[in-house]
């Protein structure tokens, strides 16, 4: 491998650039090192938008795995594309990408947004700060949390991208009076050097009732708030424009809080799908899943919307147990259209299955190395992952 600025300026910078561009983006963080002119190459936005295209052609799996003493590890495996089988299953060995220790602090897993990971801890006596990794290149940053966060309020916050301004954001709200549920939103701007955060309006009052989804520059998320027409609670879905820093609301009779409801990306448009099992009978038991698509994603408030109701039946799931598909099993939707299923204990042999709706097949994928990566150790409580689908290695925030 070539290094100095002396032997890279005798070869073409294109050339230079098509075979850093297939390399992992842990390696193209270290070769930022190299020299000036190497740096420079690495963080131009060409090269850059090189690297995710090149990276959009090979999509992975990606799995933070809670372990022993509050620690996430991250780990990616490839994703299956396409099976033209009707009736296939695969064993793939996921890669180790980062540890990340918690120590005695119970870190929170808050979500996603590009390839970054959003950490936030348990809010205690004690000041706290927000982490924000990635895993590809194993940097991570930390980030104060909002001064009125204290154990006394309820906070959730969100990771948006601006895909205009190539800004992540951070979105924080918090319930600062319990009894009169008056909430106090605030961001803050990833990269700029300044750690502040800005108060910014919102038109209606709300607190989250989910974790968040970014689409597009659009972060959305399930929100309760209160209605002088309706008794109780009332739920919507929250638009939030990262850009814009302005928010939207939808209301839908579908839409409610409850533990078998999730927010998805469907092909680049926001989608809502619920899941429901049936056990009463011990031949012929199934998950049935309820999908409904936004149409326009421009008008949110006043967009149709597409329904979708599938069955999935338990001989398909490669022998596993629907009845112990704990907690949300729903992880997203492919690029291509197949909605990703997963087990959710890493102490237990780990399956992921994608379910091919237009041809209602399932293709079963046991993921293996988790256990290696802990030195083999057999861990008899229960181990939670987290799934994402179309993980794509990306060098925005690489110089965090």
């Amino acid at each position: 491998m070539m290094s100095g600025e002396t032997n890279s300026c005798s070869i073409p910078t294109d050339l230079v650039n098509d075979i850093l561009s297939r390399l992992p983006a842990k390696s193209v963080a270290r070769f930022r090192c190299v020299s000036k002119l190497w740096s420079s190459i690495l963080l131009c936005p060409y090269f850059t938008e090189l690297f995710l295209t090149r990276s959009s052609a090979r999509p992975r799996l990606l799995f933070a795995v809670e372990q022993e003493g509050d620690d996430w590890c991250f780990f990616t495996s490839p994703q299956p594309k396409n099976p033209d089988d009707e009736e296939l299953s695969l064993e793939v060995t996921a890669d180790f990408q980062m540890k990340f220790p918690g120590g005695n602090t119970c870190l929170e897993f808050c979500g996603r947004a590009s390839d970054l990971i959003y950490l936030c801890p348990h809010i205690s006596e004690h000041d706290q700060c927000i982490i924000i990794c990635k895993p590809s290149t194993g940097q991570f940053t930390s980030l104060p949390i909002p001064k009125e966060c204290n154990r006394r309020s309820f906070w959730r916050s969100f990771l948006g991208f601006d895909p205009i301004g190539k800004h992540f954001k951070v979105l924080s709200i918090g319930e600062l009076d319990a009894d009169e549920k008056r909430c106090q939103y605030q961001i803050l701007t990833l990269g700029t050097g300044n750690d502040s955060w800005r108060k910014i309006h919102c038109p209606l009052n709300h607190f989250p009732s989910s974790e968040g989804i970014c689409i597009n520059g659009v972060l959305y998320y399930l929100a309760e708030y209160s209605a002088e027409q309706r008794d109780g609670t009332c739920y919507m879905i929250v638009c939030f424009d990262v850009r814009s820093e302005k928010f939207k609301f939808i209301y839908r009779d579908f839409i409610s809080y409850r533990d078998n409801t999730e927010l998805i990306n469907y092909k680049g448009k926001l989608g809502v799908v619920t899941w429901e099992y049936d056990c009463h009978t011990c031949t012929m038991r199934s998950l049935t899943l309820c999908l409904w698509v936004i149409k326009d994603v421009e008008e949110p408030e006043s967009s149709k919307w597409s329904e979708y109701v599938y069955t999935i039946w338990e001989s398909q799931f490669d022998g596993c147990d629907v009845s112990t598909f704990w907690g949300n099993p729903i992880v997203g939707v492919t690029a291509t259209g197949e909605i990703v299923i997963s087990t959710e204990d890493a102490s237990k042999p780990f399956y992921v299955f994608f379910f091919n709706p237009e041809r209602s097949t399932v293709l079963s994928v046991e993921i293996q190395g988790f256990r290696a990566a802990n030195h083999g150790a057999l861990q008899q409580r229960s181990r939670m992952v987290r799934v994402f689908v179309d993980h794509l290695e990306d060098l925005k925030f690489i110089t965090m």
